[in-house]
């Protein structure tokens, strides 16, 4: 059975994008804006409020991104383990 992409806190969904290449360019009290140069979307913004990001959230990045399922599970579990 695949794995459900479920909301995780704002702090590892900025970790897993870290991973995927980004570098955090610029933190406010309430957003961190990533930045991968050769990115297709070179700037991400995500948020940092809250206990947990969500889904509409992370799925509108993880589709910007064209990150598959596979890529976003795989650094969710190098991140947690």
């Amino acid at each position: 059975m695949a794995a459900a992409l479920s909301p995780v806190p704002p702090q590892i969904f900025k970790e897993i994008l870290v991973k995927y290449g980004y570098s955090v360019e610029m933190e406010t009290e309430y957003n961190w804006t990533l930045f991968k140069n050769d990115a297709a979307r070179p700037i991400i913004t995500v948020p940092k409020k809250g206990d947990l990001l969500s889904i509409s959230i992370m799925m509108e990045i993880l589709e910007q991104l064209k990150m598959d399922n596979k890529t976003y599970f795989d650094l969710l579990n190098s991140i947690q383990n």
